[in-house]
């Protein structure tokens, strides 16, 4: 079973028997699903095991119905492909300038931009480091996520209306904050919590 919370469903996902979501389905509006093989969905429903307090909310069922008409009026899932695209090429394009930057993947709008010492050892980057480098990117407007196995990844996850400029300004953000923290513009020891 495999949750959507972060990427939405992915028609590529080669998962059985289950996928479930919830926050994308209605935009924010509190409605989740489950998608399953009828087998899997006869054995659930023959356990007795399931209730739901809110099942068939006509509201929440009008809010996910209204998401999906948003989706495909607005091709708003072209739209994740063209502006992920765009920023994955910024973001790459950033990697080879910045020493700092080990990796940046993604795909749609579901990206990551790793940030290590260096590229030569590509130890992560201390969390107190980051921390400082996302402050200064919120003092620019831009706000994005932390994450990864070492809490040395930005979590790239706009809204699936985000435009190209959006995109060029946030690594334009991007490029600029790394060359502050690189010229020690940025006071990272003000974060550093051993201080």
């Amino acid at each position: 079973l495999v949750s959507n919370i972060s990427s939405g469903i992915n028609a590529e996902w080669p998962l059985r028997p289950g996928i479930t979501a919830a926050k994308s389905m209605g935009n924010g509006y509190p409605i989740a699903m489950v998608i399953s093989t009828p087998e899997v969905s006869k054995a659930f429903a023959d356990s007795g095991l399931h209730f739901n307090t809110f099942g068939g909310n006509a509201l929440g069922s009008a809010a996910g119905l209204a998401t999906l008409e948003a989706l495909q009026e607005e091709n708003l899932m072209e739209n994740c492909d063209v502006v992920g695209t765009r920023f994955l090429n910024g973001l790459d394009t950033l990697r080879s300038k910045h020493d700092v930057i080990g990796d940046c993947r993604g795909k749609g709008l579901f990206i990551s931009l790793e940030l290590v010492e260096s590229k030569r050892t590509h130890a992560p980057l201390p969390a107190y480091h980051l921390s400082a480098l996302h402050e200064r990117i919120k003092d620019h407007g831009i706000i994005i996520g932390r994450g990864g196995a070492y809490a040395n990844c930005l979590r790239i996850q706009p809204p699936m209306c985000v435009t190209v400029a959006d995109a060029d300004f946030a690594v334009s953000v991007l490029d600029k904050v790394l060359h502050e923290y690189t010229n020690g513009e940025i006071d990272v020891e003000s974060y550093n919590p051993n201080k």
